[in-house]
């Protein structure tokens, strides 16, 4: 008879190492986490920046003085043309003119110092563009371009760009300014439009025989609510010129000793500009980041056909 010993039961034991393996694993988990969290801070995505927008208003139909013409200005005062002889002489301060000399060229004829003018200008037709709002609230006028195509405007057709330039290059602050800026751009062509034979047409010549970029404050360099854009309009009409009225100039028309018309010198868009739509058109242009076009303008829709 076997006699048996008292049946001993064992607990089943917990693997060796389990408990190790659940904390490394949540050790991991949460190092995991913390890696993905960083790389998410640490990888910025940059969305690219929003175009500006401008608001114009246009306003047609109005008249200002041809400042980028010294010929067709005259001294402040009331003169009575023919004028005696006399008042020719342009190195007497008191003359015709010497005042002529002194108010209406954009440097002095005999020093060479810069100069506002501030005489009496003759009037051409305008149109006006008026930067009426804008944001962001910051936009440089050098980043802001001007430029007028003239489409399909030769003999054989083609495009022409008769004037290119920033703001910047092409402010002007009437009575204030002095000069153009010297970076400032000149005119091209416009098909083959000339004003006249003798005056040499568009080609070369300043751009503020066109138009100007007039600041609301002078020596701005950002745009303001109420900048403006003068453009002349040459449909009918000529400016005076006065110092034609000097019969001893060369190549003036006289007219007895009275002012004539300006018909040698160029002046404002082309007169077809304003026979067909599509003729000339205006493009302001933000050439920051990212460029835009601010405005496409039909120049036929700044003035009534002539």
């Amino acid at each position: 008879m076997r006699i048996m010993g008292p049946r001993i039961r064992r607990r089943p034991g917990r693997r060796a190492g389990g408990g190790v393996s659940t904390i490394i694993a949540t050790i991991l988990l949460v190092a995991l986490t913390i890696v993905a969290g960083t790389l998410l801070w640490t990888f910025h995505f940059s969305t690219p920046p929003a175009p500006p927008n401008v608001a114009f208003n246009l306003v047609t139909g109005g008249s200002n003085p041809v400042w980028g013409d010294p010929t067709d200005c005259q001294p402040q005062g009331h003169w009575t043309y023919p004028l005696p002889s006399s008042q020719y002489d342009y190195n007497n301060p008191t003359t015709w003119g010497g005042l002529w000399a002194a108010q209406c060229y954009p440097d002095n004829l005999w020093t060479g110092a810069p100069q506002a003018p501030t005489g009496n200008f003759s009037l051409l037709n305008t149109s006006q563009i008026i930067f009426a709002a804008h944001s962001p609230s910051i936009i440089p006028i050098s980043e802001i371009e001007f430029t007028f195509v003239c489409n399909n405007a030769t003999n054989s057709g083609g495009t022409t760009v008769l004037l290119q330039g920033s703001l910047a290059e092409m402010a002007w602050y009437p009575g204030v300014s002095t000069l153009a800026p010297a970076n400032a751009p000149t005119l091209g062509w416009c098909g083959n439009f000339n004003a006249s034979n003798f005056g040499g047409g568009a080609y070369g010549t300043a751009y503020n025989r066109l138009g100007m970029f007039i600041p609301l404050y002078p020596n701005a360099t950002l745009l303001q609510n109420g900048d403006t854009f003068l453009l002349y309009i040459h449909n009918g009409g000529w400016p005076l010129d006065y110092q034609c009225v000097d019969p001893d100039l060369y190549g003036c028309l006289t007219n007895g000793g009275n002012p004539v018309l300006d018909n040698d010198d160029y002046h404002g868009a082309p007169p077809w500009c304003f026979l067909t739509p599509s003729a000339c058109t205006i493009y302001i242009t933000y050439t920051g980041d990212p460029q835009t076009t601010l405005a496409e303008i039909p120049v036929y829709e700044l003035a009534p056909a002539p």
